[in-house]
């Protein structure tokens, strides 16, 4: 319960900060319920989370962590520190995942909103996978293609397939969408084995018409995604090694 309680105190501190940006609150509101998967199935020993969003990701994970290590080329991590002085317990690494040289090993590593920024995330995932723990685990959240909006979107004439980007996608600089099947298929040529793979949070509207519309009907919706996972927004998967 506590860290269900200190998950939802940071995503509130951010959505207050940026609730001027309505699509980046709902963002974080879909946030929250991928991070409640994520505890799920979390150790929180050792904890690398490759790639900081600059956002609630890195002060979630250093109150639910013994021990946090953040790697990303770009540094979004020391402006937060002003904000968040329990950052500093953290280990921040400025480094491509490619170059980055582990000392250690990690119990649970973090891949949210990343693997689809990769040019080649089998690659990225078979060299991730050594640094995990013999019982370790990495947590992947991903945008789904298959999502309920963007297949309505297709047909509305917004999109030619659900596989094209969106404005999001774009903004966010993406490599490609996955659904459910092609993510499991990266996950298994990696050699890993997925010992979950679930929807986050029905969805039909975008995050700009979703704002408008009150939160206990986004709770409901990811209540049910279970009766539909292969078209929920987002798609938490939980693999380990083979």
């Amino acid at each position: 319960m506590v860290k269900l309680e200190i998950l939802e105190e940071q995503i509130q501190k951010y959505m207050k900060k940026y609730e001027t940006k309505s699509y980046y609150v709902e963002y974080l509101r879909t946030k929250k319920f991928g991070y409640q998967k994520i505890l799920e199935n979390f150790s929180g020993e050792n904890v690398l989370e490759l790639g900081s969003d600059g956002a609630a990701t890195s002060s979630i994970l250093v109150r639910w962590s013994k021990r946090l290590t953040i790697v990303d080329m770009i540094d979004k991590f020391t402006s937060l520190i002003k904000e968040d002085s329990l950052l500093k317990e953290a280990i921040f690494i400025k480094s491509k995942w490619e170059e980055f040289i582990p000392q250690e090993q990690f119990t649970d590593i973090i891949l949210t909103d990343s693997l689809e920024h990769v040019d080649n995330p089998v690659e990225i995932l078979t060299l991730i996978k050594q640094w995990l723990t013999k019982d370790g685990k990495i947590h992947i959240i991903v945008p789904n293609a298959l999502s309920f909006h963007r297949l309505i979107g297709v047909e509305m004439g917004y999109l030619n397939t659900p596989y094209d980007f969106n404005e999001n996608d774009i903004r966010a600089e993406h490599k490609r969408v996955y659904d459910y099947d092609t993510l499991i298929q990266d996950i298994k040529a990696a050699n890993l084995v997925v010992s979950k793979l679930e929807g986050i949070q029905l969805k039909f509207l975008t995050d700009t018409q979703l704002s408008t519309l009150p939160n206990e009907y986004k709770e409901a919706l990811n209540k049910i995604s279970s009766i539909a996972n292969k078209n929920c927004a987002e798609l938490y998967a939980c693999c380990q090694k083979s």
